[in-house]
């Protein structure tokens, strides 16, 4: 009979043990299906950006896409990042549109939370992240 006791106690231990580890093998599954490099800005500088607009996830693609889009209008008006650099005029308005950028950003992914990921109607989900990239390699950090 103790025997037949221990082999119970045996037999449940690994039930038990396979199936904590199962469990944690979703939840190790599902984290990795969020994104991971998504970044809320912290500033204490605040923009003047009205967020009223931003009432649905395409009007926070359509406005995002539009101040990135006036970041690469004017730095696209120079041939090289030191040129661009030296007309302070042009670094200002690229800072007041990153400002604004950040403010959308912020809003947006505090707001509609994962349905920013998901797929839409209005614009491609990749559309936002392709206009960062084209500003990274143009030396602006966005």
């Amino acid at each position: 009979m103790n025997r037949r006791n221990y082999i119970l106690l045996l037999f449940g231990c690994l039930i038990i043990s396979s199936c904590s580890k199962e469990s944690n093998d979703d939840s190790k599954t599902k984290s990795n299906n969020i994104p991971q490099k998504v970044s809320v800005s912290t500033t204490s500088k605040k923009s003047n950006f009205d967020t009223s607009k931003l009432n649905s996830v395409c009007n926070c693609y359509k406005e995002a896409l539009s101040a990135l889009d006036a970041i690469l209008l004017v730095r696209n008006n120079f041939n090289s990042f030191e040129e661009y650099n030296e007309d302070n005029q042009s670094v200002k308005q690229v800072k007041n549109h990153l400002k604004d950028w950040r403010a959308i950003q912020s809003y947006c992914l505090q707001t509609f939370k994962r349905a920013m990921y998901w797929e839409n109607d209005c614009y491609p989900t990749d559309s936002v992240e392709k206009k960062r990239l084209e500003l990274n390699e143009l030396g602006i950090k966005s």
